[in-house]
């Protein structure tokens, strides 16, 4: 069946304002943060869980692709096409909260609802998910989060958003929907994930290659009142790297990043006094109570533009507890951590304005002046991060000549997991005209006053070719990753008995091959 005839058949069953044909949505839902290939053949945007089930049904059985996208907010060709007339499944009209249950301690939301609306549903409450977003999370999704295995708020104690679920609702290739963990008792309510083998687990970091998510269930647990942050500048990445491995394996930390001089020479640029009140504005109304405001907006505000200005690695660390007091004892042990390794102690600027307003707008996917942004990862164990850091070393140096020749920005950002995970992120910026989605997603405002840049795509082959030299140098220190999508060396890096297993359970579930084709390497 071509293209035009399945359009028809769509249209006919979810109505053709649901049915998006036109080019300027085909290249757009279909590009990523980083990459824009091949544009889709359509886009739909089902509003029935029924209707959409058949219309998977429909395309499969077409041979025709089906990709799941959610908030678009990732940079590893996850949804991107990797054949023409793809079909492409928005899943943003799938919002809502379905059920808040504090008895039973579980939220129910359907997959296309982000992690910013999930938040404000469950602030009233006094609950929250373990895991409860990313920082992009006013724009990307749940079922994103889950097929990508995201982190950040809540990942230094409770790990990755696809630890907190209990249960998913799928649909399968053939239109089958099943439900897991104790959900799939036919009596039963999703409250537990581990009944029988984890088919949870089979659904969550599969890059949407094994189903479309519709829904997921994640466990509550309370929200904690006091709460507090430190951050600290070193000399070396070293340094560091030791302190927040160590904190991390004392347990100290719910949250945690670190910049190396580079990223927070772009942070300090991108800021203004005009962000700087709109974030204290959060601030103030987060602190409780107006006296511990006006303390804490003073503080930030006489940290001014330069809490780190020096060429210094810096690391912030968030808390949280039952009591102010053990708050405290939190950060004396945080600091005393720090203090082995020659901490300069700064103001806590990042963790106190970014846990006000822990979904702000997502202007930070472009550099200052609009520079092209992206990162690549890896996560090692504590006792690979300083090999890791040292392979991206020999990567960069390798490129060296290109790095200058182009302008591209070379920094890190680093985050911990859990006790046991340790996170590398390099992030580059380099001068390329925006896409579409920088266009759809940013605030127009921040765009129009960015200096912007003509196409390059000398530059962005440049970046490119880093990325890949530094996918190949973590296969070899051992590094894993998350939303592996189609870039991350998954297949190759993985034992061939595991990723035989994961082929068969592939052509079991999919067995045409429609479900995002090329996604993990299958």
């Amino acid at each position: 069946m071509n293209i035009e005839v399945l359009t028809s058949q769509l249209i006919a069953l979810l109505g053709s304002e649901q049915v998006l044909t036109d080019e300027a949505n085909k290249v757009l839902y279909a590009q990523d943060v980083y990459c824009k290939e091949l544009p889709a053949g359509l886009v739909i945007r089902p509003d029935s869980i029924e209707k959409l089930a058949e219309a998977i049904k429909l395309t499969t059985s077409a041979g025709i692709a089906v990709i799941p996208r959610g908030g678009g907010m990732s940079y590893t060709k996850g949804f991107v096409p990797s054949e023409e007339n793809s079909v492409i499944v928005d899943t943003s009209a799938f919002d809502k909260v379905l059920e808040i249950n504090t008895e039973d301690m579980y939220v129910t939301m359907q997959a296309g609802c982000t992690w910013q609306e999930l938040h404000k549903a469950l602030e009233p409450t006094g609950f929250r998910t373990p895991y409860w977003g990313t920082l992009s999370g006013s724009k990307a999704t749940i079922g994103g989060g889950l097929s990508q295995n995201s982190i950040f708020w809540g990942s230094g104690q409770y790990g990755f958003a696809a630890d907190s679920v209990l249960s998913v609702e799928v649909i399968l290739a053939d239109g089958t929907i099943i439900n897991t963990g104790s959900a799939a008792q036919v009596n039963g309510s999703a409250f537990m994930r581990h009944y029988g083998p984890d088919l949870t687990g089979l659904f969550c970091c599969d890059n949407a290659a094994l189903g479309l998510k519709t829904s997921a269930t994640l466990r509550l647990i309370p929200q904690l009142k006091y709460k507090d942050g430190v951050s600290f500048c070193f000399d070396t990445f070293e340094q560091q790297s030791k302190v927040m491995s160590e904190v991390a394996r004392q347990n100290l930390s719910t949250e945690c990043c670190g910049f190396d001089p580079f990223l927070q020479a772009q942070r300090l640029k991108r800021e203004s006094l005009t962000a700087d009140v709109k974030s204290l504005v959060g601030v103030m109304k987060s602190a409780g109570g107006i006296g511990k405001a006006l303390t804490k907006g003073a503080k930030i505000a006489l940290a001014g533009r330069n809490f780190a200005e020096a060429e210094s690695w810096s690391v912030h660390f968030w808390v949280e507890d039952r009591s102010e007091a053990a708050v405290k004892e939190k950060l004396l042990a945080i600091r005393q951590i720090a203090k082995t390794q020659g901490a300069n102690e700064v103001a806590n600027t990042i963790p106190t304005v970014l846990r006000a307003n822990p979904f702000g707008p997502v202007n930070n996917m472009i550099g200052p002046n609009g520079e092209r942004w992206a990162p690549v990862h890896t996560l090692v164990p504590h006792s690979k991060a300083i090999t890791a850091y040292q392979a991206s070393c020999d990567v960069f140096a390798k490129h060296q000549a290109n790095i200058d020749k182009f302008n591209i920005g070379v920094g890190y950002l680093l985050a911990l997991v859990s006790t046991n995970v340790f996170v590398l992120e390099p992030v580059f910026f380099w001068p390329d005209e925006l896409n579409e989605i920088h266009h759809f997603a940013i605030d127009a405002a921040h765009i129009k006053k960015v200096k912007g840049f003509a196409k390059n795509p000398a530059a962005t082959a440049a970046v490119q070719a880093i990325r890949i030299d530094l996918v190949k140098a973590y296969k070899k220190v051992g590094g894993v990753h998350m939303q592996i999508g189609k870039t991350y060396q998954f297949k190759e890096g993985i034992a061939e008995v595991n990723f035989n297993l994961l082929k068969k359970l592939k052509a079991e579930l999919d067995p045409t091959n429609r479900f995002n084709p090329t996604a993990l390497g299958l």
